[in-house]
């Protein structure tokens, strides 16, 4: 079947975020892409004003429904999702994704469980524990950044093996594949360290008939851990100190995109897609056009459309280890 993608996340008019990132992206990729849009804004919020909605639970049904009443949607095998900012709105998400998945057992889940960053949350913050129990559990993919990860969790990051006992608690809620795509550590001050983890075939059975007995697993090794898990980090740098909007959801379509390219190998869809978004960040620094923001940082809108040539034709600046 030709991969086709329905992505839930915002839309602005101007600049590059949530779907107006992925569909580029996507496209980009030669991947269809539907987007239904949670919220619609005139810009980012980094900017001092901006105008917009929300689109309410029901008008998200609606829009749907369409979709469902046309008989198109029989043929998605990826959905998106990304940022939503109230309860109400992404529990119907999930039962899209819901419906989707029993209709087709092979679909691919994809969450990207947009919560906050710089240790804070820029959504409401009961929107965590529908993540943690109800969401994250249906997907087959999921993509944090560090806050994200320590707010699900409740585990502090400082190290890898802290990042790895998190991400052995998503493994535990059912999600075979985990990135979490930006950790910054002491110990690498001018690097953004990647890490990934996906559940050996030979184990996933094994993985989903335990998920209800972990409190009997707590004394797995890190050698079973090994044999159960593939798992790598990537080094990314020099980091870049600015701060550049839009770069978390492009990422996680750049992994969607490639990871439809290369399903069986986690570690090469990171160096893929980290490398493309390593070279649009850089094509966006040299530009030095800043947003006009009263913000402690100088935010920038990613240059995408005079950095496409990446997307299309992309090399591999910086390989995975194995942990």
């Amino acid at each position: 079947m030709e991969p086709k993608v329905l992505s839930i996340q915002s839309w602005v008019c101007h600049g590059y975020v949530g779907n107006k990132c992925a569909v580029f992206a996507l496209q980009h990729l030669g991947i269809e892409v539907d987007p239904i849009n949670s919220v619609h804004l005139s810009n980012n919020t980094a900017y001092p004003t901006w105008k917009g909605e929300s689109l309410t639970p029901n008008k998200l049904s609606d829009l749907y429904q369409g979709l469902e009443d046309n008989h198109l949607t029989s043929n998605y095998t990826h959905v998106l999702t990304g940022y939503n900012n109230s309860v109400e709105t992404l529990h119907t998400v999930l039962k899209i994704v819901k419906k989707l998945k029993s209709e087709n057992p092979n679909l691919i889940y994809v969450c990207d469980p947009v919560l906050g960053d710089n240790n804070e949350l820029y959504v409401p913050e009961d929107l965590v524990e529908v993540y943690k129990n109800e969401v994250i559990p249906n997907a087959d993919y999921i993509f944090p950044n560090q806050t994200e990860v320590e707010f699900l969790t409740g585990i502090k990051i400082k190290n890898d093996q802290d990042a790895l006992k998190a991400i052995d608690q998503f493994h535990k809620m059912g999600v075979k594949n985990v990135v979490i795509t930006s950790l910054f550590f002491d110990t690498n001050p001018n690097d953004i360290i990647v890490i990934g983890s996906t559940i050996n075939n030979d184990n996933n059975n094994n993985n989903n008939n335990n998920n209800n007995n972990n409190n009997n697993n707590n004394n797995n090794n890190n050698n079973n851990n090994n044999n159960k898990y593939n798992q790598f980090k990537i080094k990314v740098g020099p980091k870049f100190n600015d701060y550049y909007t839009g770069t978390g959801d492009l990422l996680s379509s750049l992994l969607l995109g490639w990871s439809i390219r290369e399903p069986t190998d986690l570690s090469l869809v990171c160096e893929k897609a980290i490398s493309i978004l390593y070279n649009i960040i850089n094509e966006t620094h040299i530009s030095k056009k800043s947003i006009p923001s009263n913000k402690e940082k100088e935010y920038y809108e990613l240059r995408l459309v005079q950095s496409r040539k990446f997307i299309e034709n992309s090399e591999i600046r910086f390989k995975s280890e194995k942990l």
